[in-house]
């Protein structure tokens, strides 16, 4: 099973994610959204980016994570298939991405996020210890 599932909502799309910890959760939800922009089995890991964000709450920086990452697809024009959380806290986070320059020819594409909301967001960990979040994307 997955750690990560997608939910409908109307016009736009969501994702209920989970995690062991606060890393596991925020590396799913990438996960999730790679996964819902394009089939990952297509993209190589020739490229990699660094992310370094800071936000105030972690549900901030929950939404920061996603939107920079959609930002960074967009504006770099690559498709990502992994990422590597280094450093993780309530409000800052460090990381590797990892995939290749778009190519429409090879990659399979299977929608575009516009933005990341705050629409029904919620990061919680529960209290058996397991992190959990919801998100949803405006398409």
């Amino acid at each position: 099973m997955k750690p990560f599932e997608y939910i409908e909502h109307t016009a736009d799309a969501g994702m209920r994610v989970t995690g062991d910890t606060l890393k596991s959760l925020f590396n799913n939800a990438a996960q999730g959204l790679f996964e819902m922009i394009a089939v990952v089995d297509t993209i190589d890991e020739t490229s990699s980016i660094d992310v370094d964000i800071a936000a105030d709450s972690v549900e901030m920086l929950f939404v920061k994570w996603l939107d920079e990452l959609v930002f960074r697809h967009e504006t770099d024009e690559i498709f990502f298939k992994r990422s590597n959380i280094q450093h993780i806290d309530t409000t800052e986070l460090f990381a590797q991405v990892y995939g290749e320059p778009t190519n429409f020819d090879k990659h399979v594409v299977y929608t575009e996020i516009k933005a990341v909301t705050y629409h029904q967001l919620y990061v919680i960990q529960n209290p058996n210890g397991v992190w959990e979040a919801q998100v949803i994307f405006d398409l």
